[in-house]
Formats: C-alpha cells, structure tokens, sequence
C-alpha cells in the first residue's frame, strides 16, 4: 500500500463479551483518517489514510476491516464525497486523491475484496446516524449537523428522517478562493476546510507554513470564520424547515469551538428577525472524531442483525 501508513492509535479490546454480535464492522475514510470499529462500539481502530489512488485506499480499508473483525458479514463504509448507495458508487471525493474526482465502484471492489455485503454511505449521513442515537441530535426531532474536518459536510435531520445534502459545497462568494476537485469558487469549503485553512491564515501571515491543526489561536482569524460558519448556520435556518438543535463535528470543530462558537452566535442573532427558525442550541459533538465511523457501524449492525438494537 504505497503511500499509506496504518498505525493504530491503541490495542483493541478483545471480541466478544456479553452481547457481542460478530461480523457487523463500520469503517470511515476521510482526507487524513481511517478508522474501523466493531462490536458494541468498544473495538475501535485508528489509523493514517494519505491521499492515494483508488487501489490505494482499497488496500487500507480492508486492512482496518480485518484489525477490527477477522470474519466481517457486513461492512459498511462512510466516505465524503456523492454517494449513489443504490448503485455503491462515489464521485467527487477529492480528499481521498485525484483518481477520486471522477465515480467510483467503491461497493463492488469492496465486496470482491472483503467477500461480505457492503454498503457505501455519505460520511456525513452516518455521523447523522451516531448523533442521533449517541451525540448531540438524541431527542432532537429536527436538526443538522455540520462537519468541520478536511473538508465541510452538512446531513439534515427532517421530521426524524435523514437528509443529506452538499450544502458545504454552496456558494457564498463567487468570486472566492476555488475549491479543490470541483469546478467552482467561493464555497463553504474553500473557506473552512481544513485542507482550505492554512490557505487563508496565510492570506493574513504569508510566512505561515503549517497545516490546519498547526494554526494559532489567532481570535481575529478564527472570529472571521465564525463568521462564515454562522453563515452556514443561517443557510440552514432559511430552508423552510424547524431546526431545533444544530450539532458541529469533525478535528477542526473540536478543536476550536471554544473561539468559532462565539462569532456563529453573534453572527445568527444579528439575522434573527429575518430566519424563519433559529435553534436552540448550537453544539459540539460528545462523540469526537469517532462520531462518521460509530455511526457506520450502527447502521451495519442493524442491517446484519434487524430489530437486535435500539
């Protein structure tokens, strides 16, 4: 596997136990991370995923299937970009390397791999799923969760049902800065992913070098993309439907809320005559970076062993 590097982050514990079902395992790729998890959520595996090609990635994602379960029945694979779950394709996933631009049979080469049913769900749909079950969303009716990671990921919760969106890929400034792998300008992203961050901190202090995480707790930079997020924020709230709760998740809202929170706020009541809702709470994730993959495993519990689980 050229390119990858698959270091777990801690010694699993051992399978089995009261209650444990085997075979069911969620796995989640994204621009930096791979991670698998099984069981009752209590075998969880962390690793480094780079940017590769679609063999590439492949190799990683059965090699974090089998840390987690050695007989896998029924994996279910989150991943960023646009999934056709009917068909097991996904396109436009960028962050995972060039040859992801275009779609891919992600399904059908996992199941040749794997020998097991696979499905192939939005990255953002299944931290949906963890959310509203585990985090943030649990009781909420209606609600959204925003990922903030590599790149920026929205799933809406309508009436109890998920809805996924690309809303983080809508544009606010057509004039703005491109944003990787797609044609456009100017959207969520280029803004506030990760892989967008150091760009423009460096806009502001050109001898930055650093990556996202690596970034100072610069109040001036990080109120201005508060800013931004709590433009995100009112986008949602101008959809026409009830939010009650609207849960942040991914590395970079987890390590900077305590300084974008305040600006997203300011930013929402400064626009709250004209939004048809506002929420009552604007939240980070109990789950950490964990929330895309505990929820791909929740949903392959449930589709290897229906009516098993709440």
């Amino acid at each position: 596997m050229a390119g990858m590097e698959m270091k777990p982050a801690s010694a699993l514990p051992p399978a089995g136990g009261t209650g444990y079902l085997a075979g069911a395992a969620g796995v989640h790729i994204g621009g930096t991370a791979c991670r698998a998890a099984a069981g009752l959520e209590n075998r969880i595996w962390r690793g480094a995923l780079a940017p590769g090609d679609v063999s590439a990635v492949m190799g990683a994602i059965v090699a974090a299937v089998h840390e987690v379960e050695e007989e896998p029945k029924f994996v279910v694979v989150a991943t960023p970009g646009h999934v056709d779950s009917i068909a097991g394709t996904v396109a436009a996933a960028a962050n995972l390397g060039p040859e992801w631009e275009g779609t891919v049979p992600l399904r059908d080469l996992l199941r040749d791999r794997l020998q097991c049913d696979v499905e192939v769900r939005n990255d953002a749909e299944m931290a949906l799923q963890a959310e509203r079950r585990r985090g943030g969303l649990v009781a909420a009716n209606d609600g959204a969760l925003i990922t903030l990671s590599t790149g920026v990921g929205v799933a809406l919760l309508v009436d109890g049902r998920d809805q996924p969106t690309e809303l983080g890929h809508s544009v606010l400034q057509f004039d703005g800065p491109p944003c990787t792998g797609r044609p456009h300008q100017g959207c969520y992203e280029s803004y506030l992913g990760g892989w967008a961050l150091p760009s423009r901190y460096r806009e502001r202090h050109p001898e930055f070098q650093g990556t996202a995480r690596e970034i100072p707790d610069d109040p001036e930079f990080w109120a201005e993309c508060g800013a931004r997020l709590g433009e995100l924020v009112m986008t949602l709230c101008l959809l026409g439907q009830r939010i009650e709760v609207i849960s942040l998740i991914g590395m970079v809202a987890l390590a900077r809320a305590h300084l974008l929170l305040p600006a997203v706020e300011t930013r929402v009541k400064k626009e709250a005559t004209l939004l048809g809702t506002v929420p009552r709470r604007i939240t980070v994730t109990p789950l950490g970076e964990d929330v895309a993959v505990l929820g791909a495993l929740l949903v392959a519990r449930d589709l290897l062993y229906p009516f098993r689980f709440a």
